[in-house]
């Protein structure tokens, strides 16, 4: 891997700091690794720091499958923030995620994220597709 990642509970939601190169192999792989700490933790709200990581350019349809792939695994079941400094590309991402009932937003701050993320009371995914 290219790019490695550490987790730290701050109780009401879990951080996760990934930090080396990006490679998109390494980046398909975080959704279901963030679900399964989720799970293992009961907490389903995450911010994710993309700040250490390295870059040039990611490529759009990288962008789009990574935010399918959100969208896939983590749906309404976490609450995602990512910090990402980026340029204007990563509103693919997040646009891509959330049409597909992600619960996801990005950020360039990490306490506007952490806001966001504990903008509600309850510790539970929010459940869209529930009757």
């Amino acid at each position: 891997m290219k790019s490695s990642y550490v987790f730290k509970n701050k109780l009401q939601f879990l951080v996760m700091t990934i930090n080396g190169q990006y490679d998109y192999w390494d980046f398909i792989q975080y959704p279901k690794i963030i679900l399964r700490k989720c799970q293992s933790e009961g907490v389903y709200k995450i911010l994710v720091d993309l700040v250490p990581i390295t870059y040039t350019e990611i490529p759009t349809i990288e962008l789009f499958f990574l935010g399918e792939a959100v969208a896939e695994v983590l749906r309404d079941r976490v609450k995602l923030a990512l910090i990402w400094v980026g340029d204007n590309k990563d509103q693919l991402l997040e646009s891509v995620a959330v049409n597909r009932a992600a619960n996801m937003r990005i950020f360039e701050s990490t306490k506007v994220g952490e806001l966001w993320l504990l903008q509600d009371k309850e510790g539970e995914p929010s459940n869209l597709f529930q009757i």
